[in-house]
Parts: C-alpha cells; sequence; structure tokens
C-alpha cells in the first residue's frame, strides 16, 4: 500500500498532469469523459435499513442524560467514570450547537475525572477530540498516542488518522486507519479510511469504505448514519456523480430531518448546479441549526453568484466578526475560515493578511486545503509563480479538487504554459461538468 501511494505522489509532483494521462488517449489535448457513475453506490446500501422512530431532538436527549450526570457527579464522591462520560457528553452537545462555554465544560470535567482517575478512563480521549476542535493536532496526536501505550483503542486511532489527516500527514492518516480497520473493522473504521483514501485520491478504494462502512453500521445511532451518507455525498459531489451525492443527501435528511451538514451540501450541490438562490437557502438553514460560520462563507458565495453583492458583503462582514471573536474568546475560531473571507472580499489590505494568515496555517498544517488558500491568496497578491508551486504542492498530496484544477489552469496558462492549463481545465469540468461560475469565486490573477 505504501509503494502504491509513493508512486500517486511521484506522479502528481510534476504538477499533476501525469496524472490526467488516462483522459487523453488519442485524442491529443482534448479530454476524454470517462463512463459516469463509475463511482455510484448500491441503492441497497444507501438505505438506511433500520427503522427511524420518532423522538426528540439529539440536543434534548444530550441535555436529559447530562442533567441526570450532573446531579451525580456533583456528590461529595463523585465517580471519575462518570465525569468522563460526561466531558464526552458536553462535547457532544457542544459540536452540536456550537457553544463555546460547553468545550469549556467538558474540558474541565474531563481533567477533574483525571487527577482522580488516570486509567482506566475516556477522559484522555475526550481531552483529545477537545484538541482537534481547537485545531491544536500535535496536542491531539500526543494525548491519542499516550492513550494508545494503555489500550488499542479504534477511538484513539481515529483521533490520530483524522488528526495527521487534518495536518496533511496522509502516510500517517493511512497508517492509523489502518491499524484501527484491523482492531476493529466497524463502519466508524471504514469511513475513516474512506477519507483517506479520498485524500490520496485514491477514489475506487474510498467508494469501497464508504459502501463497507454502511453495510456495518448498526441500529441507534441515525446522526451518524446520517454523517456518513453526507462524507460519502460529499466525495461524490466533488467527483460530479451528482445525482448519487443527491440520492444520499436525501437519504441523510430522511434519516436525521434537518441535520445540517447533510443541508449544507445540499446547498454545494445546488451552487454548482446553478440555483443560487436555492443554495443561500440551505446554507442559512444549516447555519441556524448549527451556527457554523463555515455556512456563512458559503452563504455568502451563493449571494454572490445570485447577483446580490450588497447581501454577500453583509454576509462577508458578520462572518469576519463571529470569527475574530472566537479566535480572540475562546480559540475556537479556524483562521482557515478568516483566510477564506479575506480572500473572497479582495481588498488589497485583505489579501496581505490573509498571506500572512495562510503561510502561517500552512506552517503548521501543510494539507492540501490549507495550501489550497495560500495559493488563493498569493494569487490575488500578483504573486503568480509561488501561488503555483502551493497549488503542485496542493496536487501532490493526491488532491482532487475542482477548484483546485480551476486554479492550476488559471496560474499555468498566466505563465503561459498552455498545454498544462488545458489538461487542468479539463480535469476541473470532468469533476464538476455544470456552469463553471461557483468554482470561479475568489480565483483573482491580477
Amino acid at each position: 500500500m505504501g509503494s502504491r501511494y509513493t508512486r500517486v505522489v511521484s506522479v502528481l509532483a510534476l504538477g499533476g498532469v501525469v496524472a490526467l494521462v488516462g483522459l487523453i488517449g488519442s485524442h491529443g489535448a482534448r479530454a476524454v469523459t470517462p463512463p459516469r457513475g463509475a463511482l455510484a453506490p448500491d441503492p441497497s446500501i444507501v438505505h438506511y435499513r433500520y427503522p427511524i422512530a420518532a423522538r426528540v431532538s439529539p440536543i434534548d436527549e444530550l441535555n436529559a442524560t447530562i442533567t441526570a450526570l450532573e446531579a451525580r457527579t456533583s456528590a461529595p464522591v463523585a465517580s471519575p467514570m462518570e465525569m468522563a462520560d460526561l466531558a464526552d457528553l458536553y462535547l457532544r452537545r457542544a459540536q452540536l450547537a456550537a457553544d463555546p462555554e460547553d468545550y469549556k465544560r467538558s474540558s474541565e470535567v474531563a481533567k477533574r475525572s483525571l487527577a482522580i482517575l488516570p486509567y482506566p478512563s475516556s477522559a484522555p480521549l475526550t481531552l483529545a477530540k477537545l484538541a482537534t476542535t481547537h485545531h491544536e493536532f500535535r496536542t491531539a496526536i500526543s494525548l491519542a498516542r499516550e492513550f494508545l501505550t494503555h489500550s488499542r483503542s479504534p477511538g484513539a486511532l481515529g483521533v490520530l488518522a483524522a488528526s495527521h489527516l487534518a495536518l496533511g500527514e496522509l502516510d500517517r492518516a493511512s497508517e492509523a486507519a489502518e491499524w484501527a480497520v484491523g482492531v476493529k473493522p466497524d463502519s466508524a473504521g471504514y469511513l475513516m479510511r474512506a477519507l483517506v483514501f479520498q485524500a490520496q485520491g485514491r477514489d475506487a478504494e474510498a467508494a469501497y469504505d464508504f459502501a463497507h462502512a454502511a453495510s456495518l453500521e448498526e441500529a441507534g445511532d441515525p446522526e451518524e448514519a446520517a454523517r456518513l451518507r453526507t462524507l460519502w455525498a460529499r466525495f461524490l459531489l466533488r467527483r460530479g456523480e451528482w445525482a448519487d451525492a443527491d440520492t444520499l443527501l436525501a437519504e441523510a435528511v430522511r434519516i436525521a430531518p434537518g441535520y445540517a451538514l447533510a443541508v449544507a451540501h445540499q446547498g454545494e450541490l445546488a451552487l454548482r448546479t446553478g440555483h443560487a438562490k436555492q443554495a443561500k437557502q440551505r446554507f442559512e438553514d444549516a447555519f441556524v441549526t448549527s451556527h457554523q460560520v463555515r455556512y456563512l462563507i458559503d452563504e455568502a458565495r451563493a449571494q454572490e453568484l445570485a447577483g446580490d453583492l450588497a447581501g454577500a458583503t453583509s454576509t462577508r462582514a458578520l462572518v469576519e466578526k463571529l470569527v475574530r471573536a472566537e479566535l480572540r474568546d475562546n480559540g475556537t475560531g479556524h483562521r482557515l475560515e478568516l483566510v477564506e473571507i479575506l480572500v473572497d472580499r479582495g481588498a488589497p489590505p485583505d489579501i496581505v493578511e490573509a498571506i500572512t494568515l495562510a503561510r502561517e496555517e500552512v506552517a503548521a498544517r501543510p494539507s492540501a486545503d490549507t495550501r489550497f488558500q495560500l495559493a488563493r491568496a498569493l494569487a490575488a497578491g500578483g504573486n503568480r509563480r509561488e501561488a503555483l508551486d502551493a497549488v503542485r504542492a496542493a496536487l501532490a498530496t493526491g488532491a482532487r479538487d475542482a477548484r483546485l484544477y480551476e486554479l492550476a489552469s488559471r496560474l499555468e496558462r498566466a505563465s503561459s504554459n498552455a498545454s498544462r492549463a488545458d489538461l487542468y481545465s479539463a480535469e476541473a469540468a470532468r469533476l464538476d461538468p455544470g456552469n463553471a461560475g461557483w468554482r470561479s469565486l475568489g480565483l483573482r490573477i491580477p
């Protein structure tokens, strides 16, 4: 597996050109579209096979459980194991409701639990998950590795794989994901490995693991079932497989009505297919449910495509205010989101700040996504050579994304490399066969 990955990286490191040879054949520089549906999922696997019982909202369920545990853990002699459970529940509620106070509660209770009973306890794993929330991936890796000295925990291996994936360390992410599947070949393990395969550009293997994850899922966790289908849909959506992505997203919201991640990806599908107003509403709905500023960033793009430039400007100003406040007050804000807003807005002072922030992010975690955002900022600032270097480095990871190829094409063309520009443009169109307007947003080359 490692040798195959090395060969993939070696090919893509040439700037992505060789990776597109299969699209050329005897037709010269004209791209040949492969048969559609090559990654199509089995409809019987897409369908959630368990009954969906009427239930209160996930937040209400968590609130009831948390209230009961709070009463027990406030006793003079409290169980450290129940404290660890409470810390994990605070974290889950924080992730659903984006409440910074719950992140603080989770950390405080987990540390109290550890002070009483370092092991066995799930508290270190909760602290590792909290570290990923704050993008402190090195801390998360350290905590997960320490936990693994006591237990061959699939949860710790999942944190390890996800953290290495976020850092762009795909070979290490792959090792952790393989280990997790070996320890416990369940739905969560195969889903994590699918995400790693996706990042490596190993599409057939990713498609298999997404399907296998769905085939292994158990009853009782509809939100996780919806999450699996949404991540699977995202993979297909960004490979141009729109009909199958739409089917998966419809099933996700059937399983968990109003599930924000699925609703937001329905917005992305609408944006890619030229329905900007519908996309705006989906992103707005997702934000109302989850309070995640990620969805406001995309809402502003939908507003811009719909011709509502004043609305886009207003939304971006709100996002900037929210992210800066989060970065200042509680550390839950993400600097890369601020970079995105600054580059989308495009004013010269914004671009200067975006370049500085993006360089810091790439130094901390040189993933394909951070390199793409740095490339966008550099291109907007007129630094075409370094922007192209950043794009090529992103492609070398195995990343396959229409906007990345679109930017690569524009930078190569600006550098008078017409043949490479044509190849990248063809791949962008293959991955995103609709109107190219959305993928051009924020890609400025003076």
